[in-house]
Order: structure tokens, then sequence, then C-alpha cells
């Protein structure tokens, strides 16, 4: 394992899973070697999102002792590779301990990310623990970030200072501004991935939006916040308007 990020939210909702996602894709897409894992084991969103209904072996099995965790490492259509969770009601009652799950997060190659539970219980400080760094993802309203401070607290009590906010669906008049969210919580803000009817899309098809849109606002946004996360130069193309019409 390269480096293990968490991807921590104070609320559900908020747009963890497709920004795991997209943002492992955009990070392969820039030559890096990414595995998304899903770390909600009572509540797991990552496979269903990307059309992983059914599968022998999850991250359930690996933390029981049972499997090596390559065993469950599937592939997307995308190229993405996933380790998704069950969704047994059996294997909700699973715990995660930070030293099983940072020993199976060594054995995978690359970059891990993390989509962890939403809020801040034991499961997601557990994983916090057994990770290098977090990510908080949130939307630019007050309620939202209010919860976000929250995890940002639990994040430092742990040890693991968050590298930054992404602020998620953004694009309208009444929202925070990024300035104002800094303010707020104290760290940076990484990027904003806008609003984008093409993400919705891409979700009831079980993709992620960079697959399917490449060229969309939302898949540029999440290009950038993967070239700053893993040190990568990053230019967006060129004459967008007339790409996104010739690929219509």
């Amino acid at each position: 394992m390269e480096k293990a990020i968490a991807v921590v939210s104070g609320k559900g909702g908020v747009g963890k899973t497709t920004f795991s996602a997209n943002t492992g894709l955009a990070m392969m897409s820039l030559g890096n070697e990414v595995t998304v894992l899903d770390g909600d084991l009572s509540n797991s969103n990552l496979g269903l999102q990307l059309g992983f209904f059914q599968f022998p072996i999850g991250l359930h099995d690996a933390l029981a002792g049972n499997m090596p965790i390559e065993k469950a490492v599937y592939s997307h259509p995308s190229g993405l590779r996933v380790v998704p969770s069950s969704v047994s009601l059996g294997c909700t009652r699973q715990g995660t301990h930070p030293g099983r799950m940072k020993r199976l997060m060594s054995e995978i190659r690359g970059i891990v990310l993390v989509d962890c539970p939403p809020g801040i219980g034991q499961d997601v400080q557990a994983i916090m623990k057994a990770c290098d760094d977090s990510i908080v993802i949130t939307n630019p309203e007050i309620p939202a970030v209010t919860d976000a401070l929250k995890v940002i607290q639990v994040a430092r009590e742990v040890g693991r200072e968050p590298i930054g906010i992404v602020l998620n669906r953004t694009g309208d008049k009444y929202e925070l501004r990024p300035e104002e969210v800094e303010a707020m919580c104290g760290i940076k803000v990484l990027g904003c991935i806008p609003e984008d009817r093409a993400v919705k899309r891409s979700i009831f098809n079980r993709n992620p939006v960079l697959y399917e849109k490449p060229l969309s606002k939302s898949s540029l946004a999440f290009m950038e916040i993967a070239a700053s996360l893993s040190g990568t130069e990053y230019s967006r193309p060129g004459m967008l308007m007339l790409r996104r019409l010739i690929r219509r």
C-alpha cells in the first residue's frame, strides 16, 4: 500500500460514495494505482452504486480472516478496482478493528480510498486510525458544514488532521462560499464539485460520471481534485464546448 485515505462526512447523503468512486478513477487516469474500498459494513453503498449486487467474497470475509483481501478486489468496466462490502444483515454486526483494517489495506497495491460510514461512530474512528489521511466531504450548506465540523474534530482527536474539505453539489447562489467554509472549519477547501445532472444519470447506470461523461463539469472537477491529491500535473482540455458537442 502506498497510502490510505479515509473519505468521511458528518452526515449521509452528501456525495461521499460518488466522490470516492470518481476520484479513484480520476487518480487512475493520472497514472496512479488505486483501489476504492467500501468501509461501511452497516449500510454499504459503493458496490451497489457501481453495479456489484452479488459477489462471492467481500470486505467482511477479509476482516473475518477467511480470505486474503486481494480475493475481494473486483474490476468495474471503467477499470476501477473496488472492494465491496456485503449488504447482508448478518455482516452489519461485524466491527472494524483499526489494526486488522490497516493490515488488510497494507496488502493492497497503490493508493487506497476508503468510503467510510457517515457520522462519527466507532467504525469511522477505527478506519481513520487505520488510514494515513482523511478527506471531508460536505455540501455548502450550514447544517451540512456543522456536521462536517464534528467529524473534523473527531479526526483531530484520533490524530488524523484532514488534508482538506471537498464541497459537493455546488453552484447555487444560496450557499456558503469556499472561503466561508474554510473559516468555519479551519482547513482548506480542496475543490468544489458542481451540481451536474450527468452525475445522477451515471449513478442510475451504475457507472462513475468520469467514465460516462469525462468532459462534464463534474468530471473535470474530480480530475482537478485527483491531481491535487496525487501531486500530478493536470490542465483542463481545450475547446471544451466543441469537444462536448462532438461527443454528443
